[in-house]
């Protein structure tokens, strides 16, 4: 379109504007933004739905509003391109564009101070395995993740990825290694509503709405030679951060819904990370508020687990971890806030690194020398260990025995 715009004024609620081309007009057409009507949440067709909606917590609850803004508004977006694309292309180059009232949001939601007291029993775990699933699986892979409806897994003797909720299995997707590589980590970002897959080749998201198609994030590369390897995100913030082999570097990204170009913010190497060269990031993960990374000593092949902010400063310095050497493959998994799983899927362990950093060996006959890897799932106000066993190979989820009693009193903020 020719021609310049007229500046756009900060409006509120009560103000409506029109943008114009500043040549003279002949014959004007208007493109009219009056379907900024506020979005609604769907009426839940089933009691299920509902128990699905307020078994999230306030991070993903207020993430989920959001998200359903950001849809609607791309949605209306997306119409008036096409709009004024096929007006442009009609040899249409007159055109207005009228805004309605710009809608005020801020009834659209409340929060409300809920005054809890909890007994914090999953500084513990006690398994249910009496209501336990289990399901036969192919390949004895490591990769898995969790949102809180399914359960998805990586079978690379077949190149599948395979789909679970709790009773059964789903589905299965072939993945072509040829086009996409090998997966090396799997992890689901609740911001974006979906998986982020790490393989040899790069960074890729998949939708189970979309499962055949993943879509590559060009803008995450390879530094120097070294190769992606794991990736952290969270359900309250779009940021994520990138573990590149060997711990030769991090990056924190802000990722983008639908877009292949994520916003770079922020890159460390190792160097800049530890004094002592012998310090490498194995894995990496992170919560609302707190990173938290894996640490092997090359030299005297000792394993700790640090907790840190997002700038990466050090909040906590973790202790040694026993029964860990030089063959673990010390794999760390969400369990809390503050709480994190440590498996080492080599020797077939499982601890609980509790909120006060201690750590916890669990000794399970079930998983004892099985283990390959085991993360939380969270539905309907319950909760899972997913677990990934070898000999023979199975997924299995294991409900965790609730002791939580709380008591709530909700007030308006």
């Amino acid at each position: 379109m020719s021609g310049t715009m007229n500046a756009l004024r900060i409006l509120d609620s009560n103000q409506n504007i029109r943008l114009n081309e500043s040549k003279p007009r002949r014959r004007s057409i208007s493109i009219s933004l009056l379907e900024t009507t506020t979005p609604l949440f769907k009426p839940l067709s089933s009691s299920s739905e509902q128990n699905e909606i307020n078994s999230l917590s306030p991070y993903e609850k207020l993430a989920l509003w959001k998200t359903t803004f950001e849809k609607h508004l791309n949605h209306i977006y997306l119409n008036k391109l096409k709009e004024l694309d096929n007006l442009l292309s009609q040899g249409n180059n007159q055109i207005d564009i009228e805004f309605d009232k710009i809608p005020s949001l801020k009834q659209s939601i409340i929060i409300t101070n809920r005054q809890q007291t909890t007994d914090h029993t999953y500084d513990d775990m006690e398994f249910d395995y009496s209501n336990g699933q289990s399901f036969d699986l192919t390949s004895n892979n490591i990769l898995l993740s969790t949102s809180n409806n399914h359960t998805l897994i990586y079978d690379d003797i077949k190149s599948n990825l395979i789909l679970y909720n709790k009773q059964s299995k789903l589905n299965s997707y072939l993945w072509d290694v040829n086009e996409y590589g090998e997966p090396c980590d799997l992890s689901y970002s609740y911001y974006l509503n979906l998986y982020c897959i790490i393989t040899n080749r790069g960074l890729f998201t998949w939708s189970v709405e979309d499962p055949y198609v993943p879509l590559y994030i060009d803008s995450i590369r390879s530094i120097a030679g070294n190769r992606l390897w794991a990736i952290a995100s969270t359900d309250t913030r779009s940021d994520v951060f990138i573990l590149f082999k060997s711990g030769s570097y991090i990056e924190r990204w802000n990722s983008i819904s639908g877009s292949k170009s994520w916003q770079h913010i922020k890159r460390w190497s190792n160097h800049d990370l530890f004094e002592r060269n012998d310090q490498r990031v194995r894995t990496i993960r992170m919560t609302s508020k707190y990173v938290a990374w894996t640490v092997e000593s090359t030299k005297t092949f000792e394993w700790r687990v640090d907790l840190l902010d997002y700038d990466l400063r050090m909040l906590r310095h973790g202790i040694k971890i026993d029964h860990l050497d030089r063959s673990s493959s010390c794999l760390l998994s969400n369990f809390g806030f503050e709480q994190f799983l440590i498996i080492d899927s080599n020797c077939h362990l499982l601890f609980l690194l509790d909120t006060n950093g201690s750590m916890k060996l669990k000794n399970d006959f079930t998983m004892e020398k099985r283990i390959k890897n085991a993360v939380l799932m969270k539905n309907n106000n319950q909760q899972w260990l997913v677990v990934r066993l070898e000999q023979p190979n199975q997924l299995y989820f294991i409900p965790l025995l609730n002791k939580t009693v709380q008591t709530t009193i909700n007030e308006h903020i």
